[in-house]
Formats: structure tokens, C-alpha cells, sequence
């Protein structure tokens, strides 16, 4: 077969095998939908808490009032002890404990240092989160009164404790990319580049599974495969690895509104360099695994550690420094993080450039090693799993 051909066998090999257009465009159409529905509500919202008040003054029920008027935080009950909640924080029922000590309000009024205790499920993070920084600010805009008489009994000039009444907040925290602080902006943009790579990897494993498990390579003939056809057979695979990316870069972002398209055709041009990478891969894979139904056994149970190895879900410093350099040898890793620098924070190639090395590396690397399994399946008997035990 001359380039063309094997291009055109590759196309078909996946557009009329289910098992490989399943997971090669159903499911990157699919998962479009699917996977960004846990994140849809974005924030946090209606917290259930409760509120340990040994206090029992007008300070801690004003607080208690303020918390309540929250977007962020519902108070759906208020008890004179902690040991009281514990247990409904215990049965999963409550998302946090506010606990005001005895003698609150008064000891703000004489200055006495004091404080308020939060209390959460270090499991949920994110809840615990909301549940603190709400708190702090409730407390804040509630002990300012208090604290302003303080400074007039401190015989503080009138003029001065207007300007510190009236004054800017000191710490404005206002995010440059994901500007909703949602859990889909955060997630989803970066998941994007694993769940490609994943769904095409097994897509073209299966294809090529199939080719070896026939024993006779339509593009390889005699058994011998040329490069040109080695490479049209690769072109079409990255026909529909770059179709993918392009889908969630062009649509589903949109779809979701979610931040993209801050420098679009550097993102376009590293989407292409991305699928280089994963195509050699997924094919230099398929001829290792040599059976279509081993590619998603063994693909799919590989998702969590790319994501983590990828310093997106889990910072890089934490990892040991072999997973780190491991790591580099993954498309995902180089992947992820350009897109982001790329697509959603709008880098310029300069900022982006050890992502686009890396990847360039990785191309000719698993291209390379590609060719090398190929050209020695396509030249090879044909190895059933029953011969190989």
C-alpha cells in the first residue's frame, strides 16, 4: 500500500470496528456530557453546619444570624456544646462545627485575645474551605463594631477610627483564570488531555490488536511494512486524535463556558504536537499488547496515576523524584500542562516551551518505537494467547 491507502485502512480499521469507534468518538463525544456533571454547581453552596454557642450572647447570636444569611453556609441548628454536633458531623449530616467560647463578646470588648473555632471533615477539603472563610468573614464584619468602641474608649481620635471603619480590605483575592473558583473550571480544562489520551490510546490499541490477531497486515505487503505506508497508517490515527482535541478545545469548552481560547492557535498548533505523541504511543502499544481486548483492561486502570503524575490533582513537590522523571516520558504529563498554559491562561510559546520540547521528544520517540513494533509484527507469525501459554 502506498501512503493514501494505509491512510484510508487506518480511518476505516477505526470508523467500522466498534470496539475501536466506541472509545475513539462515542466515548469523546459522550464524555463531554458525562464527565463534567459532578462539577456542574461549580461552588459551594447551603453548607449545613452547626453552631456550638457556650457563649450565649448578642455577639454570638448575630453571628449566628449572619452565618445563616450566607450563600455559602446553612445553619440548620444551634447547640451549647461541641459534643453535642460532633456526632451529626460523625454521620455526615452536617458539613462543620462553629463553636463560640464562653465569654466572647466579652473578652472582645476588653481585648482579651479570643477566637473562634471552625471545625470540619478534613476529608472535604473543599467544604471545609467554604465553612472556614465564610466563618472568618461573618466574625470579621460582626466584631467590628465592638473592636471600633474599643479604639473610641482608647480615646483614638474620631478621624482615625473613621478611616480604619471605612478603610479597603487589605488582601483582595481576585483569580486571573478560573474567575467563578468552580470546581468545573478547575477540573475539566485540565482533565481533558487524559481523557484523549486515554479513549484513543484504546481505540487505536484495539485496531491494531485486531490487525496482529489476523496474522496479515493489509498495509504491509508480503509482510513487509514500508515507511510510507507505516506513516499513512499513523496519519490517519492522528486524523482522529487531533479530532478529539479539537472537539473538547472547540465545543465542549464552549459548551460548558468554561476559560479557553486565551492564545487559540498556539493551543491548535501544541493540540497537533499532543496527538503526534499519543498516536505513536497508542500504536506502539497496540503491537506490545497484540489482542484487542487488553487495551482497555490494562488502559483504563492506568487513568489515576497519569493524573497525579501530572502535577494537576497533586503538586509536583510531593512526588518523588523518579515518579517526576517518569513522569516526563508520559504524553499526559507535558500535555495537560501545556494546554492549560496555552488554552486557558493564554502563555505565550516562550512560557510554554519545556511542555512543547517535552512533547516533541516524546513524538519522536514513540514514533520511532512505533515503526520498530510494527514492522516486526507485520513481518511476524501470528501468535495466538493460546500459543503464548
Amino acid at each position: 500500500m502506498n501512503v493514501w491507502q494505509a491512510f484510508g485502512w487506518a480511518l476505516r480499521s477505526i470508523a467500522f470496528d466498534k470496539g475501536a469507534l466506541l472509545p475513539a468518538v462515542v466515548g469523546v463525544i459522550v464524555y463531554c456530557f458525562f464527565y463534567p456533571l459532578p462539577y456542574l454547581p461549580q461552588t459551594v453552596n447551603a453548607v449545613p453546619v452547626m453552631v456550638a454557642d457556650y457563649d450565649a450572647s448578642m455577639m454570638s447570636r448575630k453571628i449566628e444570624r449572619d452565618l445563616g444569611a450566607t450563600q455559602a453556609v446553612h445553619v440548620v441548628g444551634v447547640t451549647q456544646t461541641i459534643e453535642e454536633a460532633i456526632p451529626y458531623l460523625q454521620r455526615g449530616e452536617i458539613g462543620g462545627i462553629v463553636a463560640v467560647p464562653n465569654n466572647y463578646y466579652r473578652d472582645l470588648l476588653r481585648g482579651t485575645p479570643t477566637g473562634i473555632t471552625v471545625m470540619g471533615n478534613g476529608g472535604y477539603i473543599v467544604v471545609d474551605g467554604a465553612v472556614l472563610e465564610t466563618t472568618a468573614q461573618v466574625v470579621a464584619e460582626a466584631a467590628a463594631p465592638a473592636l471600633a468602641a474599643k479604639l473610641v474608649r482608647a480615646n483614638v481620635p474620631p478621624a482615625a477610627v473613621m478611616r480604619i471603619a471605612h478603610a479597603g480590605p487589605a488582601f483582595v483575592k481576585q483569580p486571573l483564570f478560573n474567575t467563578v473558583q468552580g470546581y468545573e473550571s478547575y477540573v475539566v480544562p485540565a482533565s481533558m488531555g487524559l481523557i484523549v489520551h486515554q479513549l484513543l490510546i484504546i481505540g487505536i490499541c484495539v485496531a491494531v490488536g485486531g490487525w496482529v490477531e489476523g496474522g496479515r497486515w493489509a498495509i504491509a505487503t508480503g509482510g513487509r511494512l514500508s515507511l510510507g505506508s507505516f506513516m499513512g497508517a499513523a496519519a490517519g490515527f492522528w486524523v482522529f486524535v487531533f479530532a478529539a482535541l479539537m472537539f473538547w478545545i472547540g465545543f465542549v469548552f464552549w459548551y460548558h463556558d468554561l476559560p479557553r481560547a486565551a492564545n487559540l492557535s498556539a493551543a491548535i498548533v501544541f493540540a497537533a504536537l499532543y496527538a503526534v505523541a499519543v498516536t505513536g504511543l497508542g500504536i506502539a502499544l497496540g503491537c506490545w499488547m497484540g489482542e484487542r481486548e487488553r487495551a482497555l483492561q490494562i488502559i483504563a486502570g492506568t487513568s489515576i496515576p497519569l493524573l497525579f503524575l501530572s502535577g494537576f490533582a497533586f503538586p509536583v513537590e510531593s512526588i518523588s523524584e523518579p515518579l517526576v522523571w517518569l513522569s516526563h516520558l508520559l504524553p499526559t504529563t507535558p500535555g495537560i500542562q501545556g494546554f492549560l498554559k496555552l488554552n486557558q491562561m493564554g502563555a505565550t510559546w516562550r512560557e510554554a516551551w519545556p511542555q512543547v520540547i517535552n512533547l516533541l521528544l516524546l513524538g519522536f520517540l514513540y514514533t520511532g518505537v512505533a515503526w520498530w513494533a510494527a514492522s516486526r509484527r507485520a513481518a511476524g507469525p501470528r501468535v495466538t494467547a493460546s500459543e503464548r501459554t
